[in-house]
């Protein structure tokens, strides 16, 4: 979790909550947040909470009331208020009780946080009150979300039902006994140090405890009048795909550094997402320049593939997979070729999240190649002029035959009529592997 303050520890704990609505009210009145829980009961826009006073749709009896427990809260920081307040939404009413205390947003200035169920009823009078504090505790019961309180003295003064489910302890056994007679003070225990810091600075702490061998929880340890109350909900799913998440991203990685290829991702805006271990050594022997995610990919681009990496980075955010080969000077100055493959990243849900490269070393291939080709260039070259060279006086001996063997009529000699043969026969076959030489040379 990228949880960095307990203002945001809470929210990501409540968010999606299905028991308790929780919320915060800032300093001019006006709602910071609503989780999804407080969404749905009224029907408010989340993303347009912002504009909507917390005591708009509070029924009249119980306006001033809940503005002066919320001014309280404000002056008053370390006190902690209970108040129960109806809702007037689009014709039906709805009764919720709330436990308050302020909150640090930022450095002197402060909001209200609340936490609270869902009631129902007519207007309340002290009858009701006590009818819902009794419905609150039942309610608390019948929840999927672990609850208890404790007082000030660590004694267990309430418990619920799912909290006797997953500890093997009936409420009759933890009622009236400390906490510490069940758990254990200790420093290998997640519980033990956020408790006490819950109760000793009087500020609500969240935390994750292991609950072996079946739960993990997301806990909030917020200081009470009585004592310490501490709400916990199961995140044995999210913590176990966390879990495989991250098991893969180790994989994925040693996978990624064991290459000899230089990967990079790299955002839309060119900053550095994510690099493998090749890239961050071979950045720092070619260029001597490290590797940093969050920077600016634009400054480890040499000027000359300055223009050359734009347009290929542009086609390949567009959607293009693109492959080339250049040549690139190092800073010692040698001249190594190198393989650009440019291709787009999207998330599971379909959104771009920038361009992957792939960069692979092939200078001893690309020198290779280059060096048949020249080899190849001067075979051709070769043959050519073997080819050509011996083309004319060929010719010149094939006709010098010609017109000698207008005179085998006039000899009877044997011998030289067989040289004349033998001479005639060399001769146009040599003829021959010249015309195949030069009309090979031609095709290629």
């Amino acid at each position: 979790m990228n949880i960095h303050s307990p203002f945001d520890q809470m929210i990501a704990m409540l968010e999606h909550s299905h028991v308790f609505m929780y919320m915060i009210i800032d300093q001019e009145g006006r709602y910071r947040y609503i989780n999804q829980k407080m969404a749905s009961v009224t029907g408010w826009d989340k993303s347009l909470i912002g504009n909507r006073k917390f005591d708009e749709q509070i029924h009249y009896a119980d306006v001033d009331f809940l503005r002066q427990q919320v001014q309280q809260c404000l002056q008053h920081p370390d006190e902690k208020l209970s108040v129960i307040a109806r809702y007037l939404i689009d014709e039906h009413q709805h009764t919720i009780q709330w436990e308050m205390s302020a909150i640090q947003i930022q450095e002197g200035e402060y909001a209200v946080q609340a936490m609270g169920v869902l009631l129902s009823g007519d207007p309340l009078d002290d009858f009701t009150a006590s009818k819902y504090t009794h419905q609150f505790s039942e309610y608390l019961d019948g929840v999927s979300d672990g609850f208890f309180a404790l007082d000030r003295n660590w004694t267990f003064i309430k418990v619920n039902r799912f909290f006797e489910s997953v500890t093997g302890l009936s409420r009759q056994e933890m009622i009236g006994r400390s906490f510490w007679d069940f758990f254990p003070d200790t420093n290998d225990q997640a519980y033990a140090a956020a408790m006490r810091k819950a109760f000793d600075l009087e500020e609500t702490i969240t935390f994750e405890q292991p609950w072996p061998p079946d739960y993990h929880f997301a806990v909030s340890a917020t200081p009470s009048k009585e004592g310490i109350i501490c709400y916990f909900i199961d995140i044995t799913l999210q913590k176990k795909q966390q879990l495989e998440l991250l098991a893969n991203e180790i994989k994925l990685k040693a996978i990624l550094d064991s290459t000899t290829d230089i990967n990079i991702l790299i955002s839309a805006d060119l900053k550095i997402l994510n690099f493998n271990r090749t890239a961050d050594l071979l950045s720092k022997e070619y260029f001597n320049a490290q590797l940093h995610i969050g920077a600016s990919f634009s400054k480890y681009v040499p000027k000359e593939l300055e223009h050359y990496f734009r347009e290929h980075f542009e086609r390949a955010l567009s959607g293009e997979k693109l492959t080339t080969e250049r040549p690139v000077a190092l800073m010692n100055g040698d001249v190594l070729w190198f393989e650009f493959l440019y291709y787009p990243v999207y998330s599971e849900v379909g959104d771009m999240l920038g361009v992957a490269m792939n960069i692979t070393n092939i200078d001893a291939r690309k020198k290779a190649e280059m060096k048949l080709l020249q080899q190849y260039d001067r075979m051709r070259e070769i043959a050519y002029l073997q080819s050509h060279e011996a083309r004319a006086p060929l010719s010149n001996i094939l006709g010098l035959i010609n017109v000698l063997m207008l005179y085998t009529e006039k000899t009877n000699d044997p011998e030289i009529l067989q040289v004349l043969e033998l001479l005639n026969v060399s001769a146009t076959r040599l003829d021959t592997v010249i015309q195949k030489i030069v009309s090979n040379t031609r095709h290629e």
